[in-house]
């Protein structure tokens, strides 16, 4: 009886550790529910683990690019007549509403007076009466007329010499031509500047008119009134009458300070 109790308590005890061996080798007790193939920790159904980036962006998405419109240039226009620096002479501009210009010279006896320095077309320093220093003005800025002007030169004493019978335009050609006109007046007679200039304004189409003068003139009219007179009447197109007095002083200076404003213009002192 002793010994079979004795096997019975040995075999319940061989039993209850081996259940408990099979329990641990399982998982059973410990976790219930487990054994679903996946890891402590992780998600069930993705096998991944929280906090993962793998499957998300690596970055803030990045704005559109937006592409810089492309505004074309206007094309120059090269026959804008505007484009064209304005004529000058002694170094000031002469507007001219049309590109239109007329010159007119005194080639009076006083102009052959005052012998002084003055620079030469091409470059040298010379001595010369006012018709030199006049001429040499004169010729600078035919020289430097734009192709887009129209142009002409009058010479005048008692009576009025033209270079053409109407302007022409402003080709080398013509320019040479006129330059070499210019360079062969000689002083003589009096002074008519009042029929000279009006003549210049005869043509309508001209809108300035560049006076180069010593003084006040004494023929073709009644006084230097008349002078005045004459030549507003003839401005019937409101042409700018730019006057330009060589050593021109007292009376004489006053004249051509008039002459000036009654169209507008402006008077200039030159040597």
């Amino acid at each position: 009886m002793k010994l079979l109790q004795t096997l019975l308590t040995t075999t319940a005890a061989v039993f209850i550790a081996s259940g408990m061996a099979f329990a641990q080798s399982t998982g059973g007790g410990m976790n219930p529910g487990a054994g679903t193939g996946t890891g402590p920790g992780t998600t069930p159904g993705t096998g991944t683990t929280p906090g993962s980036t793998l499957d998300l962006p690596l970055g803030p998405p990045s704005a559109p690019q937006v592409p810089t419109p492309v505004v074309p240039e206007e094309p120059e226009d090269d026959d804008d007549p505007r484009d064209t620096p304005p004529p000058t002479i002694y170094g000031e501009e002469i507007d001219s509403e049309n590109d239109t210009i007329y010159y007119v010279l005194d080639i009076s006896c006083s102009m052959g007076w005052d012998s002084q320095s003055y620079t030469t077309m091409d470059g040298q320093t010379r001595r010369g009466v006012r018709i030199d220093r006049a001429k040499a003005e004169l010729g600078r800025s035919v020289s430097g007329l734009g192709d887009n002007f129209k142009f002409n030169i009058i010479a005048y004493d008692c009576g009025t010499r033209q270079w053409q019978r109407q302007m022409v335009e402003a080709t080398s050609g013509n320019k040479q031509s006129a330059i070499g006109w210019v360079m062969g007046l000689r002083p003589t007679g009096a002074t008519g500047t009042g029929p000279a200039t009006a003549l210049a304004l005869g043509e309508r189409s001209n809108m300035a008119v560049v006076l180069l003068t010593d003084g006040a003139p004494n023929c073709g009219a009644n006084g230097s009134s008349g002078h005045r007179s004459m030549i507003a009447s003839a401005n019937s197109q409101g042409a700018t009458i730019n006057v330009f007095g060589i050593a021109a002083s007292g009376s004489y200076r006053a004249f051509c300070q008039a002459v000036a404003a009654d169209s507008g213009g402006s008077y200039f002192d030159v040597p």
